[in-house]
């Protein structure tokens, strides 16, 4: 299979959801990394042939694999590209001079009032404490603002600072404590900034329990000024809470899954470190005889032998001799460690997100490892005496019961046959009537075949007992008995990991297949409506260029568009009179009368 090919194969499989995703060249080296909200979407976009940017043909040209990387959001998607191009610096990625880094909120501890600041740059050149990095600005600024209203930390340079004589504008409005003034006391002061840090590391639990018992202290005590002003606190805080991702609560984390097919297992390792995510290490294993829990103890050990673990490692399952294993891995690192189940919350939140991950992986995995025959699967499973060397797949698509588009795709081993692709327009059958629709695109392409002497040994109905009623009926009216048919029946709320697999006597079969056969099956029914629908965007498509011109004997399509252009619309053709009509090129008086008469036919 050839590198286009295989790559176009790539970008129809990949998922809509965010991430990241990264190329590479024919050395497997990352040549370019970039974000998406759509990642299916973006990356095509690479490949339009209307593309005429000269950086991204040439980029083009040298891609021979892509990989990616799903997150949960686009924001976390921008953080991860920023630090793989910061690790890898891929060539195309070099060329967009963007050496920016995320923004931090940063209070310095080295001053006896620390300030808080917005901050971008190094922070192995400052001690202090840093909160982020945020994705965007406008975010910091508004933490700073609230931080400033709750707690009335300072916010100017250590000059300024000294060198003020009285309490500047921020105090008067209530945003500062004046500390450079002495209108605070520097415990005070030092609580102040505590409390700050708590509630900039998402601690509010803790801070809202304190000023709740400090306001009933106040109110106790009769002294109300005081105790409105921890009212305001605790609703400011309230206010901003929200549930926040593990990401970004999180220093040091490690999130381990796997995913097995029986034959392949595939093991990634996400590292989140600082509280940013650094994506994830990759790890394949083909072992047929071993179980999924019995490889990863295996590599759960020899990985952390080599590598630092963090503090918390989650895990997909239970690890053997784990009390063994913590014990020598903190002897070694001088750290404690702790394995984590992914079922726990909140952990269970972005073990899934990874999971995700990995299941896609495992997928193309074995796209490529059976490129060459993709109805290999298929035969197995299915076990049948007749090998399937084609398949064919039909599928019924319309518009609320209008626009009724029928289609049938062709499957060989090398993938589709886009030259025995048909469409059909249904139009002597009953809006809505499903079952009739498929009956009619069934026997009309069946009847050809035969004809033809072109018959598939596998035949795909998008749809449960009915439609595969329907095709049982036509083969036998067509004396075709050697070729088997399967259903696809849709999931619970249209998800394709919930679709169930019908065989003729419409059994569920969906559990004896592997996963491999079960996402080829449904390529096949994703082709099909994808073909249908294509049918049916163009039709209307060329419903919107009809015109009332159209139908007027005489004229064709250069003397419309002649028309059209002179009067500027339809219109303008319209308004026209006879004498009008006939100034335009190649309208003669006799077809200038014809136009009129049939535009105004109508009119009393």
């Amino acid at each position: 299979m050839s590198i286009k090919i295989m790559i176009a194969d790539l970008v129809k499989n990949l998922t809509s959801r965010p991430g990241i995703y990264k190329f590479l060249d024919t050395n497997s080296k990352i040549i370019y990394i970039g974000k998406a909200l759509n990642l299916k979407k973006r990356v095509s976009s690479y490949f339009n042939k209307s593309v005429n940017n000269i950086k991204t043909t040439k980029l083009v040209e040298h891609i021979a694999n892509i990989e990616v990387i799903i997150t949960e959001n686009e924001e976390e998607a921008l953080i991860l590209e920023n630090t793989l191009i910061k690790e890898y610096k891929p060539k195309y990625n070099i060329l967009l001079r963007d050496d920016k880094t995320y923004p931090y909120i940063y209070i310095d501890k080295t001053h006896d009032y620390p300030s808080i600041k917005f901050f971008r740059g190094q922070k192995n050149k400052n001690k202090g404490f840093f909160f982020g990095p945020y994705t965007q600005v406008a975010h910091v600024r508004y933490m700073l603002n609230l931080t400033q209203k709750i707690f009335k930390i300072r916010a100017c340079e250590d000059a300024y600072f000294k060198n003020r004589t009285k309490p500047c504008l921020q105090h008067q409005i209530n945003r500062c404590d004046a500390p450079c003034v002495d209108l605070i006391s520097k415990e005070n002061y030092a609580q102040a900034i505590k409390n700050t840090i708590l509630f900039l590391q998402g601690k509010n639990d803790s801070l809202l329990n304190s000023y709740n018992e400090k306001m009933l202290e106040y109110s106790s005590n009769q002294e109300f000024e005081e105790a409105s002003s921890m009212r305001d606190k605790i609703s400011m805080i309230r206010s901003l809470t929200k549930s926040k991702n593990i990401i970004n609560n999180q220093n040091e984390l490690d999130i381990i899954t796997i995913s097995n097919s029986g034959e392949y297992h595939c093991i990634d390792v996400f590292l989140v470190r600082d509280g940013v995510n650094l994506g994830n290490k990759k790890f394949e294993f083909k072992n047929i005889n071993d179980t999924s829990e019995s490889i990863l103890n295996s590599f759960f050990k020899q990985y952390y032998f080599n590598n630092i673990p963090p503090g918390k490692i989650i895990i997909p399952s239970k690890i053997n001799d784990s009390a063994l294993l913590l014990k020598i891995l903190s002897k070694k690192y001088n750290k404690m460690v702790n394995l984590i189940s992914n079922k726990r919350k909140p952990y269970s939140i972005w073990s899934r997100i990874c999971q995700t991950n990995t299941d896609d992986r495992l997928k193309l995995l074995l796209r490529s490892k059976s490129k060459d025959d993709i109805l290999a699967s298929i035969n197995t499973d299915l076990n049948n005496t007749v090998l399937i060397e084609n398949a064919i797949c039909f599928d019924v698509s319309h518009l609320g019961g209008s626009n009724t588009q029928g289609s049938c795709v062709w499957f060989t081993k090398n993938g589709p046959e886009k030259n025995l692709y048909r469409r059909y327009n249904i139009t002597d059958v009953k809006k809505s009537d499903d079952y009739g629709a498929m009956r009619f695109i069934l026997q009309k392409r069946l009847k050809k075949l035969k004809e033809e002497r072109i018959l598939p040994e596998l035949i795909i109905v998008d749809g449960g007992k009915g439609q595969i009623s329907q095709a049982k009926d036509i083969l036998k009216e067509l004396d075709i008995s050697t070729t088997i048919i399967l259903g696809v029946v849709k999931g619970h709320k249209r998800r394709t990991d919930n679709d169930r697999i019908l065989d003729i006597n419409f059994n569920d079969i969906t559990l004896t297949l592997s996963a491999d056969t079960i996402m080829r099956i449904q390529q096949m029914r994703d082709e099909a409506h994808r073909f249908a629908i294509m049918g049916q965007r163009k039709k209307s498509n060329n419903k919107q260029y009809n015109s009332k011109l159209d139908s007027i004997p005489g004229i064709g399509k250069i003397k419309k568009i002649e028309l059209l252009k002179y009067f500027g619309g339809i219109q303008g053709v319209m308004k026209s009179s006879i004498e009008d009509l006939t100034k335009v090129p190649g309208i003669s008086t006799h077809l200038a009368d014809i136009i009129y008469n049939h535009l105004h036919s109508n009119e009393v």
